[in-house]
């Protein structure tokens, strides 16, 4: 994960800067695997009951499948624009613009719900812990501050960052889980939790438990956004998307299935509202330690997350879609000016939002846009796989893993959208709903400005940054005239 693979004068991201550990890492860090766990449990329990674990298991199944499309994109497209340039191929500009513009909403809320949970978050804990009245925005300043500054070193100090991070959080959440195994949790070890009879209402409830598991896992796909900087990118990405949901989603199954024996009681894990809080007191006598867990996770989180939109906001302003300022890299072959760009905002919006609603209040307001917005990207890229592949690649079509796989992908993740809309929420949650629809009636009529007035900008969308598996080795695509076609042509730069 060295930072002095590249020292080009081309303008770009740094080519060769992490391999498919450090794209694995940043992915994992960025599924905050201990603030998951923490936030979604209680909710996912609430649903699914002593059946937990399954519905976990349920969303890695689903996870594995999403992982399946990004990985057919990426060995074709290794980029920073992801979902944008992945469904700009798909579906022509106009989609690919749609989904640009939906992502860079959705990772652009990563931060503020973040910034705002963990200078929260830290300002309770010494209060609880020490009596000290810190107020909540000086910790978001301060680690806002931090994360700006580990982000401006490069995407692999970010990595090497996150990864010891996530190595702690992981370490004591798994010895939590042994110890509960290890005293035979509340009334001894049984596989009953992975009996779907085990949750109290059903399939139904297995379903909701479901929701909260694939809400889980967001996330793991950004990946998908450092294909530009990984060395060997069309095997490392897929390698990357693979290892973190099946190693993260295997963590998860076992914090569902410990859960359910250390309670061994359907209705008081449902009636719980911080299980892992008494699960904690009960069985290791330490409940600080997952304070700073929880701590932790969300520094290692909202590290990764800064690294992903940050390369989104980059793909944008470089094709012009966004000021160009954004689309430039400064020192160390970092972009400077998105990074700069993305975190006042995001200590803007924490902070404002922190006011508005307090501190935790702009958590779930920015988490339910976050979900939400996410999971129509899924949806999209899965449809737009198809369409690439029987248009660009037909020789290498797979009925498989190119119809079969997006389409079960897509059809599955309607849950979670009918789980976030019925019934509608109410309060502020309600109002991020209201955001997204916004959010993206603006970006339509921008994008009928740009066809009107500006459609060169157009032509720029896609680009692919091609490398082969000993050297980098430009390439740019352009993609046909209208929304419908996705055809490309390729020239060498």
């Amino acid at each position: 994960m060295s930072d002095s693979q590249d020292t080009s004068t081309t303008p770009g991201l740094r080519k060769g800067a992490l391999g498919a550990v450090g794209a694995a890492v940043i992915s994992m860090a960025f599924m905050g695997p201990a603030t998951s766990v923490f936030f979604n449990t209680p909710l996912a329990a609430g649903a699914a009951g002593y059946a937990l674990p399954l519905a976990i298991l349920l969303a890695m199944i689903v996870c594995l499948l999403v992982a399946s499309v990004i990985a057919s994109f990426a060995r074709k497209l290794p980029t920073a624009g992801f979902a944008y340039t992945f469904n700009t191929h798909g579906f022509g500009r106009h989609g690919g613009f749609a989904s640009g513009w939906l992502l860079l909403l959705a990772y652009g809320m990563v931060g503020p719900m973040l910034l705002s949970a963990i200078g929260s978050f830290t300002s309770a804990f010494l209060k609880d812990q020490f009596s000290w009245n810190v107020p909540w925005w000086i910790f978001t300043i301060l680690f806002g501050a931090v994360v700006w500054g580990i982000s401006g070193l490069g995407v692999s100090q970010s990595a090497k960052t996150a990864l010891i991070f996530l190595v702690l959080e992981l370490g004591v959440l798994l010895a939590l889980f042994a110890i509960i195994f290890g005293k035979g949790g509340a009334d001894g070890i049984t596989l009953a939790p992975f009996n779907p009879g085990s949750s109290p209402d059903g399939i139904g409830g297995l379903g909701k438990g479901m929701l909260w598991g694939i809400l889980m896992f967001i996330g793991f796909e950004s990946a998908g956004t450092l294909g530009e900087e990984a060395r060997s990118a069309k095997r490392a990405i897929p390698i990357a998307l693979f290892t973190a949901v099946l190693a993260i989603g295997l963590f998860y199954v076992l914090s569902g299935y410990a859960a359910a024996i250390g309670f061994g009681d359907t209705a008081a894990l449902r009636d719980d509202a911080e299980p892992w809080t008494t699960l904690m007191n009960k069985f290791w006598g330490v409940g600080w330690l997952l304070a700073l867990t929880v701590l932790n996770s969300q520094f290692a989180n909202l590290i990764s997350g800064v690294t992903a939109q940050v390369r989104v906001v980059f793909a944008m302003g470089r094709e012009g879609l966004l000021p160009r300022l954004l689309g430039r890299v400064g020192a160390r072959q970092v972009p400077q000016a998105a990074l700069a760009g993305y975190m006042l905002f995001s200590l803007a919006a924490a902070l404002i939002g922190g006011a508005w609603i307090k501190p935790m209040g702009m958590y779930s307001f920015a988490g339910t846009i976050v979900g939400v917005a996410m999971v129509i990207v899924y949806i999209s890229i899965s449809i737009a796989l198809i369409r690439y592949y029987r248009r660009e690649h037909p020789s290498e079509f797979s009925l498989l893993k190119h119809g079969v796989v997006p389409v079960a992908a897509a059809l599955l993740l309607l849950m979670p959208i009918y789980g976030q809309l019925v019934p509608l929420p109410t309060g502020p949650n309600r109002v991020a709903l209201v955001l997204i629809v916004a959010w993206m009636v603006v970006g339509l009529a921008y994008l009928a400005w740009i066809v009107r007035s500006r459609p060169a900008l157009l032509d720029a969308m896609g680009r692919v940054w091609a490398e082969d598996e000993d050297s980098v080795a430009g390439s740019s695509s352009t993609i046909s005239s209208d929304s419908s076609s996705s055809s490309i042509s390729r020239s060498g730069r």
